[in-house]
């Protein structure tokens, strides 16, 4: 999973960074060996060991931002904050469930999506890599999803801009495979729905552990889940100040693209599948 284009050039977060990564390497693995005796102990070991190690590397992480006067570091940490509440609420859900296969998955899913795109965009803007664009001035909701959805798109999947076509207004004949809601809140407020072809979220998946996936289970819904979450938290940071606030909810799935949606939205394309975003702001 690790990729050299992740290093930063900070030997001690680099070496988290490869750390967490084996980590994750290692949870996956317990994943495929779920019928071994010790299979419950392995995900509690490997789950308490991934949750301490992640809060004192974005201890140390953000102590280095300070040091250096990263300007974005109230952003950054609020990112941490949500994902470490993300794997305590995993956390209590695997234990709750005697560590349920689906729930591992989903966890697995989740974290994997997170931790790919954190390290590869968001992380490498503490050292002047991969600036957001339009980051300093207030967007529109239409134009803040589309400039999110088509940077995070190529983070993930290696491509470059020209790879992506975007249509506007959306397919309204497209139907998507996985497809989640999530609200908006704060001073613009409305919902979104992203939807995702089977062959898109495979494709993420392959980028983001280097296997292939024959069904959308646990693992493929809720590293789409983390996916629509990430557009949208990147979303609504691009939307927010000048006194504005706009955030978020959870991704929740939905059946489908619902009837009487508006027009508004867009949709991406890409030679390794397509994906849809639908938005309605009050």
């Amino acid at each position: 999973m690790w990729k050299e284009e992740y290093r930063l050039g900070v030997d001690t977060i680099d070496r988290q960074h490869q750390q967490l990564f084996e980590m994750v390497d290692g949870l996956l693995a317990v994943i495929d060996d779920c019928e071994h005796a010790d299979y419950k102990k392995k995900c509690a070991d490997a789950v308490s060991f991934l949750y301490d190690y992640t809060v004192k590397h974005f201890q140390f992480e953000e102590g280095y931002q300070e040091s250096i006067g990263y300007k974005d570091i109230e952003a950054h940490k609020l990112q941490h904050k949500r994902f470490i509440i993300t794997v305590g609420n995993f956390a209590k859900k695997m234990i709750d469930s005697e560590y349920d296969m689906k729930v591992v998955k989903a966890f697995s899913g989740s974290l994997v999506a997170w931790l790919n795109y954190h390290v590869a965009d968001t992380d490498q803007k503490i050292v002047g890599k991969n600036p957001s664009r339009g980051s300093e001035s207030l967007l529109t909701c239409l134009d803040s999803f589309s400039d999110s959805a088509a940077n995070v798109i190529m983070t993930m999947l290696g491509l470059s801009r020209g790879e992506i076509t975007r249509t506007m207004p959306p397919k309204m004949n497209f139907k998507g495979d996985i497809t989640f809601e999530i609200g908006l809140t704060g001073d613009v407020a409305g919902k979104a729905v992203f939807a995702y072809s089977a062959d898109f979220a495979r494709a993420i998946i392959k980028s983001l552990v280097a296997r292939d996936i024959d069904e959308l289970d646990e693992i493929a819904r809720s590293a789409m889940a983390e996916t629509s979450n990430i557009i949208g938290g990147k979303s609504t940071v691009m939307m927010s100040g000048d006194g504005r606030t706009c955030d978020i909810t959870p991704p929740t799935l939905t059946a489908n693209l619902r009837e009487g949606w508006g027009m508004e939205g867009f949709h991406l394309h890409t030679g390794k599948g397509d994906m849809q975003v639908l938005l309605a702001v009050e």
